[in-house]
């Protein structure tokens, strides 16, 4: 059913940037020294990993657990252009469960991310630059009449934590004579591993700026992403992968 929804998804995503390929659209007008981006992605993400207990055994998330393996998650964004160099960026994960109907063990996942973009090289083919990015994360769990050996655990753990992250990003813009459409390809990515908390988490997109009229612009994009954690917690250590294939839209002023 999961699959049916997501092909679903993506065909009328594809279907209306073809017709908006085939509009006509105004000419690249965008004020260079405030611009306001706000939008939402939609992530088919798949989940794996462990939480390791205190002696090393290892509760598989979708193995022992019985956790669903495919989740769509949503993201809500704004981002905020000064004079196209400084970027600050708002990123917002609401609500994410991964459940299991075997046992009722779940997984649930929140993020804010707070984010700084200094774009220290800039062309009218591309750019480059640091970013620096500040998590908001709560992972909540339930470990529900899971055996593993001869073990059967039983216990629930929630926590927030606040994860700081460094990282690089780029874009390509070419060059295509006779068209207002301005298509990117575009790579991040952030790092960090200090004080019993780790994060690497990348992404690689193509997108497509639409021109609507000289005030705004509409942004459509696809995208592969990948977010591994790995956590200290009272009871376990969580290593956990999310990845998966995106979309997102977006308008900018």
């Amino acid at each position: 059913m999961a699959d049916k929804i997501k092909k679903t998804i993506i065909t009328a995503w594809l279907t209306a940037l073809l017709f908006a390929l085939l509009g006509n659209a105004h000419a690249w007008e965008v004020p260079s020294y405030l611009r306001f981006q706000g939008g939402a992605r939609l992530w088919f993400s798949v989940i794996e990993g462990d939480l390791v207990q205190g002696d090393r055994t290892k509760l598989d998330l979708t193995g022992n657990m019985g956790l669903t393996k495919d989740v769509f998650t949503w993201d809500l964004f704004a981002c905020l252009r000064y004079k196209n160099i400084h970027a600050l960026r708002l990123r917002g994960e609401p609500y994410t469960a991964y459940g299991s109907s075997a046992n009722g063990s779940y997984l649930k996942a929140r993020n804010l991310r707070v984010g700084y973009d200094g774009d220290y090289y800039m062309s009218p083919q591309g750019l480059v630059g640091l970013n620096i990015d500040l998590d908001a994360l709560n992972l909540d769990t339930r470990v529900s009449n899971v055996t593993v050996g001869n073990v059967t655990y039983n216990y629930s753990e929630s926590r927030t934590w606040a994860i700081p992250s460094i990282g690089l990003h780029g874009a390509f813009y070419p060059i295509i004579d006779g068209i207002a459409l301005r298509p990117n390809i575009s790579g991040r990515i952030n790092w960090w591993d200090m004080d019993n908390r780790s994060i690497w988490d990348w992404e690689i997109a193509t997108a497509v700026d639409i021109p609507i009229n000289p005030l705004w612009t509409w942004t459509v994009t696809g995208g592969y992403r990948m977010w591994n954690t790995r956590i200290n917690r009272t009871r376990d250590t969580i290593d956990m992968t999310r990845r998966g294939f995106f979309i997102e839209t977006a308008i900018l002023f």
